[in-house]
């Protein structure tokens, strides 16, 4: 129902198109990196993206830091969820999706083979979409609904508009209900206000990527601006050891999540690396 981490143990649902036929012996497929758990019939084919959510075990290891620090920091995000931005794996190895992107944008044209084209697309969306998040994080109105705002529940990709002054709706408190960002599409974008001016703002900055974008036929949708942690656990296996337990919603990025929490260094890496 979705793509999984490269470095993972997963545990997923797929689907094989197989009417009228016999189950098929899947025990062939199995090897040391992949086990058949379960298989039914359905009269449904699984589309990719159809899952609400997903669970993740997460181990931090070689970790310095500040437990009690960790632990304080942990309790709100907790509370208060986290930004919810597209996660640096989006954008491809050193961004190399968005270059790839900005290079086609600036041709005004569309990479022919479709895998390309929706990769770069995806990309160039959600690097939008992360400047919009970027500004109202660095304003302060990432967590609140302001005039003009658009407003989605965590789990539906309908939305609609806060009204004429903030909201002050009781849903948004409990982390049900969000402001969003834009996912830039053709038209103009929904939003109003102060909300509509700053999205407005960050598209001039990108005029290019945000008219090849609609070029494409891009439809405007809506994505919460704020991330809420479903479940979230924690302890400390061992003293440099931090695991972590939580649900996210389908599309959500767990590494968002622990950039919250710590820097990450990869293995053989002396700095942070760059997010998009």
């Amino acid at each position: 129902a979705g793509l999984k981490d490269r470095q993972a143990l997963t545990r997923q649902w797929f689907s094989l198109h197989l009417p009228g036929k016999a189950d098929p012996d899947l025990s062939r497929a199995e090897d040391d990196t992949l086990r058949v758990l379960k298989q039914v019939r359905h009269q449904r084919k699984l589309q990719r993206g159809a899952h609400s959510a997903n669970g993740f075990t997460l181990r931090l290891t070689a970790l310095a830091a500040d437990r009690q620090a960790l632990d304080a920091r942990l309790e709100l995000l907790k509370q208060h969820g986290v930004p919810n931005y597209f996660g640096s794996q989006r954008f491809g190895h050193g961004g190399g999706n968005v270059h790839d992107a900005q290079d086609w944008a600036a041709r005004k044209a569309l990479p022919e083979q479709r895998n390309v084209r929706s990769r770069l697309l995806s990309a160039a969306r959600s690097y939008v979409f992360n400047q919009v998040l970027a500004a109202r994080v660095a304003d302060g109105s990432w967590q609140r609904a302001q005039v003009g705002d658009l407003l989605a529940f965590t789990d539906s990709r309908s939305f609609f508009p806060a009204g004429e002054a903030e909201c002050s709706d009781p849903r948004l408190a409990i982390l049900d209900l969000h402001p969003t960002g834009p996912m830039w599409g053709e038209g103009p974008s929904p939003a109003a206000g102060v909300a509509a001016a700053l999205e407005s703002a960050v598209a001039e900055q990108h005029p290019a990527l945000c008219q090849w974008l609609a070029n494409a036929g891009m439809s405007h949708e809506r994505r919460i601006l704020r991330l809420p942690i479903g479940g979230l656990t924690w302890h400390y296996p061992e003293p440099d050891i931090l695991q972590l337990e939580f649900v996210l919603p389908a599309g959500c990025f767990a590494t968002v999540v622990v950039r919250e929490l710590v820097d990450l260094v990869p293995a053989g890496q002396t700095d942070s690396p760059c997010v998009f």
